[in-house]
């Protein structure tokens, strides 16, 4: 199946307009038929797909998906597709049956980059084994700012140097299964608090100071040989007043290209959120970000506004502008040229189809491996009430109203998409090892009184991050600052997400910290609450938070 580079060129000039359009999309559809998708894959020899949990929830529902879509590609040109996955630990894809990991902070939060590169390498390996061949992973984006709504737990941490060696890590571990790795959000989504499914945001900072900082992990993974990097539809205004990252040639062509020297394949965000949705005409703009450097286009379609429309009436009109622009020459014969020998060097010389499935053994190994990694990662960040007593009266308190569960589990299957929430996990790994009462938000903030009879009070603070929504956390920090103020001596918070919600508390207050809202973090962290080992005691922390040690 592989091609020298002259047969490639040979190919594409034997391609239609259309056909030479088609490989520059990455395309999402909905619902689990893929025949929804055969008529832009039969007349545009599409790229590949965007798949996402809406696609398959299962192993064998990927595996009869993935095949079907291949052969449909293989049949209508003879190119295989790229089929890539969000499956970056906090979010995942065929949840509960995969094994994501607890995330990258929590990763990061284990004192040994080798724990990285195991998880990825897992992951890399169960994609593959159903069909999916690239990982749209990892998150490489140094979160420096604490409000982030949409990277938080994605990424590896607050530090540039500690962020660079787990982004290399992880794309090392995962190139080992041979699956694709994705270097985002480039330049960096880290040092903003907006979130791009909703707006552009913009990080007003020199190419000097981006690159001794937002850019340092991606030139690590650039350098361990990750072969795409997806774009950020961020204004960086110091480099271009006016364009987002997506649509700058100063940012693809002179930094990504000339300064860090990457190579391969330069994938957008999806052109259907917010940020470029609300600000420029959707098809018009897919042609802007292959004027400016762009490779692939990734239309994923997500409903971020619960909205409801056809699919491939709206990819059908950036496909049909960008097939016009080719015609008219308005997208320059070599400029297409060069991107699809880039794309088809990596489909036939580099890019692996599957692997074989994995039995069952292997699958409960990986279940292991992803709960004892989640299990190092959970750090008690201030001690004052530990261990937890092992007699008297302890009651377990849900800090979440039911209330703020309604958007969990996102739309279109992108975010977390657990449909249990990691308190509940929490509690069964409990009550499987212990008898105690329970009592959740609601029945907390009734009576706070009751809680003075309890001889050790255990409060549970959860947060998963939804892209174009946010998880309500106002009550629940609420609650437990109610909690802390009054019964502060005996109360252990258990975080089962990043630590920075520890600045809204009292330093003196016993923290317990998973960084993950994964369901394996939430075994975790009640396996070492129950536990109470002082080898939890963690110094090295992802991000920077004011907390007593």
């Amino acid at each position: 199946m592989k091609k020298t580079r002259e047969q490639i060129i040979a190919l594409i000039e034997s391609m239609t307009p259309a056909q030479k359009a088609g490989q520059l999309f990455l395309l999402a559809y909905p619902g689990k038929d893929p025949e929804v998708i055969r008529p832009l894959i039969e007349k545009y020899g599409i790229c590949g797909c965007y798949v996402s949990q809406d696609n398959a929830q299962t192993f064998d529902e990927a595996e009869a998906m993935t095949t079907s879509l291949q052969a449909m590609s293989m049949k209508a040109q003879g190119i295989p597709l790229l089929l890539g996955v969000d499956q970056e630990g906090a979010w995942g894809i065929l949840i509960p049956e995969s094994h994501p990991g607890p995330g990258n902070m929590a990763l990061n939060a284990i004192d040994d980059v080798h724990a990285v590169a195991g998880m990825y390498e897992l992951i890399g390996n169960e994609m593959l084994s159903v069909g999916y061949n690239a990982v749209l992973g990892p998150c490489s984006d140094v979160n420096s700012d604490p409000r982030s709504p949409i990277i938080g737990t994605r990424s590896f941490g607050q530090f540039p140097g500690e962020v660079a060696k787990a982004v290399s890590m992880a794309v090392k571990g995962a190139r080992k299964t041979g699956i694709l790795t994705c270097l985002k959000h480039f330049p960096g989504h880290g040092a903003t608090s907006g979130d791009t499914h909703r707006e552009i945001p913009f990080i007003d900072k020199p190419y000097a100071q981006l690159s001794t900082s937002d850019l340092v992990p991606f030139k690590a993974g650039i350098d361990a040989g990750a072969e795409i990097v997806m774009t950020s539809h961020i204004r960086y205004p110091q480099i271009d007043s006016e364009n987002p990252a997506t649509l700058s040639k100063k940012i693809l062509q002179d930094i990504l290209r000339k300064e860090l020297g990457f190579c391969g394949l330069i994938l957008s965000d999806s052109m259907n959120m917010g940020a470029i949705r609300k600000t420029y005409d959707p098809a018009q703009s897919t042609l802007l970000a292959l004027q400016a450097g762009v490779d692939i286009v990734m239309l994923s379609e997500e409903h971020y506004d619960f909205e409801t429309g056809d699919y491939l009436a709206k990819q059908l009109r950036s496909l049909e502008l960008v097939e016009q622009a080719i015609e008219t020459g308005m997208l320059a014969d070599e400029l297409v040229a060069e991107k699809l020998v880039r794309i088809l060097d990596y489909k036939f010389n580099r890019m692996l189809i599957r692997k074989p499935r994995m039995s069952t053994q292997l699958l409960a190994q990986h279940a292991k491996q992803e709960l004892d990694t989640a299990k190092q990662a959970v750090s008690l960040l201030q001690k004052r009430f530990w261990p937890l007593p092992k007699q008297g009266d302890v009651v377990y308190i849900n800090a979440t109203p039911v209330s703020s569960y309604h958007n969990m589990v996102n739309s279109r299957g992108i975010g977390p998409n657990q449909e249990t929430p990691a308190f509940d996990s929490f509690i069964g790994e409990v009550q499987r090892l212990r008898t105690m009462k329970v009592l959740t938000h609601e029945e907390a903030m009734k009576d706070l009184d009751v809680l003075q009879q309890a001889s050790a009070l255990v409060v549970v603070t959860e947060d998963y991050p939804l892209p174009g929504e946010d998880f309500e956390k106002h009550d629940q920090q609420h609650l437990v600052s109610i909690l802390c103020e009054r019964y502060s001596e005996r109360l252990i918070i258990v975080g089962l997400r990043s630590p920075y919600e520890l600045s809204l508390y009292p330093k003196h207050v016993t923290y317990l910290c998973a960084y993950s809202s994964r369901t394996c973090s939430a075994i975790a962290a009640a396996q070492v609450l129950l536990e109470g080992q002082e080898g939890t005691v963690h110094t090295k922390l992802p991000v920077s938070v004011d907390f007593e040690r």
